[in-house]
């Protein structure tokens, strides 16, 4: 028996049964049609694409097809013996396997073995094997071996979201299939068609955020009217909150901000979304995602700003902060604070000289450990806020880095993709600058050493002894040397 309807999601229940239903596919849906139609079918088809786009949608709906006994132009007519069978999940001549729990070479045998036998009642014997690229390779060579040579009454169907990671032997047997993303107002139609359904209240600009957070893929986005629905009248706030996006007005003042120089108002958006514990990533996305619209409407000067919003995305998974390293980008990009001008300022900084040292617990400081070990986060952090309120480009080159506080020396790492960085802050007037607000936040520190990942991945014992003895303006010995000269 079938599930009863009032159980099951909204996206199972609105799953199209017919080629006609499927959304953003055109193209493969009539190649399909005509070839049900006019009885060419293939033997192997490979249906290619992220996820929630149709594919398992389309295997089924094809399934039907090949097997329907009143097919109606290449469509199945959901109403035959066959169709009714393989609707309820009741027919032996379709077998869907998931390829990620059925993925050796056994499970592939024995399907060879079961190829050799006709269907029980129906004129194809299909196999849908989704996520077909998580088999072995061993599974893949035996599988291969069928597809050379088929059986006339086997039809196989492949679905993966990762065509790369398919041999190219198998994939030269199949007709493949690319599955687009769907367009974003192509999901917001689906979603108002829905709604007015089952009698949810949706707002317009609702359907248009699920649609536009869903990347194309229509499953998840009846996912979210789904969990939305039960609640009320799905609202732009109602999406806002289940999904922790930021309001669109929220993003179009930040980008302004970006655009008229106003690192002030650009800065209080970021500190309130850290505030509220947002996802400053997703923001990111968010903001970019916005800038492409804009710019797509004839907004240009909001070009150079995608960019760096891109980039920013990027470099905040291996940022040490990701506030700070936002908030030093966008001064960068605006330019320094508006003082006295009413608007917020950055906090000053707090002086790890005020910090008192560790406590061994009986009272006594604890002196610095001598083993490597990372600074203080609120040490770097406000090291960095200070260098931000005074010279924002050096604060800009040190964001990226990573730091190593050792035997009182500072190590600053630059990451490969920052060799610019990395030259600019050995210049002597910069390098000075920073050893002496070093001095300000680490005690005890003798020396700031600047390393770059792209030229020197791992500093020698020799330079920094040599880095050292510079800042004690001493000397190494050699051996045998009593130090009299």
């Amino acid at each position: 028996m079938t599930e009863p309807t009032d159980h099951l999601s909204l996206y199972r229940r609105f799953r199209p049964q017919r080629f006609g239903e499927v959304v953003g596919q055109d193209l493969i849906v009539a190649t399909l049609r005509r070839a049900v139609a006019g009885g060419r079918l293939g033997h192997a088809y490979l249906l290619s694409g992220q996820r929630g786009v149709g594919k398992t949608s389309v295997a089924r709906i094809l399934a039907r097809a090949a097997n329907c006994l009143s097919p109606e132009d290449g469509e199945p007519c959901n109403r035959c013996e066959s169709c009714q069978r393989i609707l309820q999940g009741l027919s032996l001549d379709v077998v869907e396997i998931d390829g990620a729990s059925n993925r050796g070479v056994d499970q592939i045998r024995r399907l060879r073995e079961e190829v050799a036998y006709v269907p029980a009642g129906s004129r194809y014997k299909v196999y849908i094997i989704d996520e077909v690229h998580m088999l072995t390779g061993e599974a893949f060579n035996a599988l291969l071996k069928t597809l050379e040579e088929p059986p006339p009454h086997v039809l196989f169907i492949f679905a993966t979201t990762e065509p790369h990671k398919v041999p190219a032997t198998v994939i030269s047997r199949c007709q493949a299939f690319e599955f687009q993303p769907i367009a974003e107002d192509a999901i917001a139609r689906v979603l108002v068609t829905v709604a007015q359904t089952e009698g949810i209240a949706l707002a317009p600009p609702a359907a248009e955020l699920i649609a536009r957070r869903s990347r194309g893929a229509l499953r998840d986005a009846l996912v979210v009217l789904d969990q939305l629905g039960h609640a009320g009248e799905v609202t732009e706030e109602a999406v806002v909150d289940l999904l922790g996006l930021p309001p669109l007005a929220l993003v179009d003042g930040f980008l302004d901000a970006l655009v008229g120089r106003d690192a002030d108002q650009a800065l209080a958006i970021v500190a309130d979304l850290s505030t509220r514990g947002r996802d400053l990533a997703l923001f990111l996305e968010e903001a970019a995602s916005r800038a492409r619209d804009r710019i797509i409407a004839g907004e240009s000067t909001l070009i150079p700003v995608a960019q760096r919003l891109i980039e920013l995305r990027g470099e905040l998974g291996r940022a040490f902060s990701r506030r700070l390293h936002l908030e030093v980008a966008i001064v960068a990009l605006c330019g320094p604070l508006r003082t006295g001008a009413g608007g917020p300022r950055s906090p000053g900084p707090a002086r790890e000289a005020e910090l008192p040292p560790p406590s061994t617990g009986d009272g006594e400081p604890r002196a610095t450990s001598q083993e490597a070990m990372p600074p203080r986060p609120e040490a770097w952090e406000a090291m960095l806020r200070a260098l931000l309120d005074e010279r924002v480009a050096v604060a800009a080159f040190l964001a990226p880095a990573e730091v190593v506080w050792a035997d009182g020396l500072l190590t600053v790492r630059l990451p490969p993709d920052c060799g610019y960085h990395y030259e600019s802050l050995l210049e002597p007037a910069v390098r000075g600058y920073v050893e002496a607000t070093a001095h300000k936040f680490f005690a005890p520190l003798l020396a700031v050493q600047f390393v770059w990942a792209g030229a020197h991945p791992k500093p020698s014992l020799e330079e920094g002894a040599r880095i050292l003895a510079e800042a004690l303006e001493g000397r190494i010995l050699g051996e045998g040397d009593d130090g009299s000269k």
